[in-house]
């Protein structure tokens, strides 16, 4: 019996270096792990029609995490500002607030967590600092990057989709960060990034190298060339270029599906996934 149980084990020990089975733990960027956190943050939109989209699109994203991310409801806060449809059970988007919600999710989030934060919204570029405006006090992108800091989560995904949103990435990078700029930090009008972004996170289309799952450099790709085709379409000046960073060195790419020719950005963001199945 002895013989037999020792066959069995080394058998399955020979299958296991086969197939690459691993005790090393879960990785932090596979959605199957069911261990994401999520803040949602909405700034002050004074244009009726830009504030719709982007109550939409916040909408979007929380049930996208709910339904799709497998994100327990415990795990993800939104927080709006007093005029957004997406308000709906949600605190006011104060600095306050934005800070106490963080410092939470600080306590809650263990190491081999993942955490998104994404920003939704208007704001200002003054004397070289991102202010996100919120109501009440903005708040800078050195202020974010403080307060995020506290998180010790393995894995990170910022998302700010504002204008200026470039100006933040380097104090937002990181080790183990995937940090997205819906424009460059000299791009100050109003985006649309995440009208197209949100749904491809999802949407058969983005899923190009059809592996059945849509990661966050696909969603970025897709959003990239819808944004190209939406300017082009209605023969405008393209007024934002979205950002990806993701090796921790603080410099931006505006093509991270070209990391394997360029090598820079974009091979973290191609094993990201929010969910894991379409």
């Amino acid at each position: 019996m002895k013989r037999i149980m020792a066959a069995i084990m080394l058998t399955m020990a020979g299958a296991s270096a086969i197939f690459g089975t691993s005790s090393a733990g879960p990785n932090p960027n596979r959605a199957e792990n069911n261990n994401t956190h999520a803040l949602i943050v909405t700034g002050i939109n004074k244009n009726a029609k830009d504030r719709q989209t982007k109550d939409k699109a916040v909408v979007d994203l929380r049930n996208f995490l709910l339904n799709n991310a497998s994100v327990k409801r415990d795990r993800l806060a939104v927080l709006a500002n007093s005029r957004s449809l997406a308000r709906t059970a949600s605190d006011v988007s104060t600095a306050e607030n934005i800070e106490e919600r963080i410092d939470a999710f600080a306590a809650a989030v263990n190491p081999a967590d993942r955490f998104v934060f994404y920003y939704v919204g208007q704001a200002n570029v003054v004397a070289d600092e991102l202010r996100l405006n919120l109501p009440g006090a903005d708040i800078t992108h050195e202020q974010l990057a403080e307060w995020l800091g506290r998180i010790k989560a393995s894995s990170i995904l910022i998302v700010l989709d504002c204008p200026g949103a470039g100006l933040a990435v380097k104090a937002l990078a990181g080790e183990g960060r995937i940090v997205v700029a819906g424009c460059t930090a000299d791009q100050h009008y109003s985006t649309r990034f995440s009208a197209y972004f949100v749904p491809a996170l999802g949407e058969d289309e983005s899923d190009t190298d059809n592996d059945g799952k849509v990661s966050l450099l696909e969603a970025f790709t897709s959003a990239c060339r819808q944004l190209d085709d939406f300017y082009r379409s209605m023969g405008l000046l393209k007024t934002e270029t979205p950002l990806l960073e993701d090796n921790g060195d603080g410099a931006a790419s505006d093509k991270p599906w070209r990391f394997k020719q360029d090598k820079t950005d974009g091979a973290p963001a191609s094993k990201f996934f929010l969910s894991s199945k379409k």
